[in-house]
């Protein structure tokens, strides 16, 4: 009997998108459905999409380190039109083989967690080219960009209420909504261990004030500039730092932790796999606000201390600071002194905690995996088109939404030329009124005028 199959689309930039994906990927593992196929695909390598995986690597590792680019696109991207004729234009060999792909492939369920193959898909949904059905994942909780969504796929997931209102505002159907919990791996299943029990096992000291350094997979944030405040104010702390695939923090890092550091304790490590561990080992942990980190953190029932945040990170780090599960601080010296009111003050992180608890959080990847399951289940009657068919259609499609947009772009040269043609003659009028002589009917009325007392 031949197994359903189930994609997860994904693209080897950042890490936002592609952690829901194996999260959900690894609840199908668990669950071990003989009759079903599950993959998470790097559509970038599969389809050898060389170019634009080039160029979103390019853009997101500027973008980390300049964030006002990803803000100002973020922004502008919330106009799917534009978006859809950028991916168009990116696509015009990619689109191509992702048809072959999916002739080839026949998957029965596609999921697409980023937004440039949810753009894709659109397209090939309106052309009637997509038997499989088709769901979207946003991967940001608490914002609705309309950049993620289709109201032509079957099914979308969003992780919260908040969500759900704003996208069915934007005019996705309610119907074809579904709210889960956020995907966390099982992986980062909670710990039972103490603390002190973790530290032992992961070479660092059990008692002193343990703090937690980690700015995502990248592993770029303000990491120097915060470990040398914290010398400079000579606290007493644990400080872990986790680089990531950064390989330059991690050796600059270690020159720093073998010179002189006072009472701060740095331990450094690379890229981990058991990263679940040292969030349960340490007292509170300090990064971005990304989703992933965010939930992968508090599941572990430890605050947050958010030190920098991108746009599409606000909504959740107002979620952090409004529900009393982390802090924000804007600079070393403001965390420097939060930390040193943490470890002089164990009340407060208590507090915290007792917050973390009452949220009762938990992954949502069991109940999307079962929704999903059901499905690819589904009987479908089977429909065959030939490839030319298909790219037939698609190549119209892609040239109607270029006439769409030649026309657009033609109308506002239009509107500009009459409104420009309109100011010249104001212009010339005024200036013939201004150099016509006056007859002598308006010199006779003119000088009949009394003057003003002066």
């Amino acid at each position: 009997m031949k197994r359903k199959r189930i994609d997860i689309y994904t693209i080897d930039i950042g890490g936002g998108h592609i952690a829901p994906a194996q999260a959900i990927k690894q609840q199908f593992d668990i669950r071990g459905d003989k009759d079903l196929d599950v993959r998470v695909v790097n559509l970038g390598i599969t389809l050898n999409a060389t170019f634009l995986r080039f160029l979103y690597k390019f853009y997101w590792d500027k973008a980390l380190r300049y964030p006002p680019l990803i803000n100002a696109f973020y922004r502008g991207a919330d106009n799917p039109f534009l978006m859809k004729i950028a991916d168009r234009i990116l696509g015009i060999t990619t689109l191509p083989k992702f048809v072959r792909y999916l002739e080839r492939e026949k998957p029965d369920v596609v999921v697409s967690t980023y937004f440039t193959f949810t753009h894709y898909l659109d397209m090939l949904k309106r052309v009637d080219q997509l038997d499989a059905v088709s769901v979207v994942l946003n991967p940001e909780p608490f914002d609705s960009h309309q950049i993620w969504f289709s109201p032509v796929f079957d099914w979308s997931m969003v992780f919260s209420r908040k969500s759900r209102d704003e996208i069915v505002q934007k005019g996705i159907s309610a119907q074809k909504l579904k709210v889960f919990p956020f995907p966390i791996k099982p992986s980062f299943s909670q710990r039972t261990q103490s603390p002190a029990v973790l530290r032992a096992q992961l070479g660092l000291e059990k008692r002193p004030f343990t703090v937690l350094l980690f700015f995502g997979a990248e592993g770029v944030g303000p990491v120097r500039k915060s470990l040398e405040m914290l010398i400079e104010r000579g606290l007493s702390l644990q400080v872990v730092v986790v680089c990531g695939r950064n390989q330059k923090l991690k050796d600059d890092i270690e020159r720093l932790a073998a010179s002189h550091t006072g009472n701060v304790h740095i331990e450094v490590r690379g890229y981990l796999t058991n990263l679940a561990d040292y969030i349960a080992a340490a007292d509170v942990v300090v990064g971005k606000s990304g989703p992933n980190q965010v939930f992968e953190t508090l599941l572990q029932c430890r605050p947050l201390v958010i030190s920098s945040f991108l746009a599409n990170e606000k909504e959740t780090t107002d979620w952090v600071i409004g529900n009393k599960l982390g802090w924000l601080t804007r600079s070393p010296a403001h965390l420097a002194t939060l930390l040193a009111r943490l470890a002089s003050h164990p009340e407060v992180l208590r507090q915290y905690q007792a917050s973390i608890r009452a949220m009762r959080l938990r992954s949502g990847a069991p109940e999307i995996a079962e929704f999903l399951a059901g499905l690819a289940r589904q009987k479908r009657a089977p429909r065959k088109r030939p490839m030319a068919d298909a790219l037939r259609k698609l190549r119209d499609r892609v040239v109607a939404e270029g006439e769409a947009l030649g026309r657009r772009i033609e109308a506002t040269a239009n509107v500009g030329r009459v409104q420009t043609a309109a100011a010249v003659r104001r212009a010339r009028h005024t200036l013939v009124d201004r150099t016509r002589p006056r007859t002598r009917t308006a010199v006779t009325r003119a000088a009949a005028k009394p003057s003003r007392p002066r």
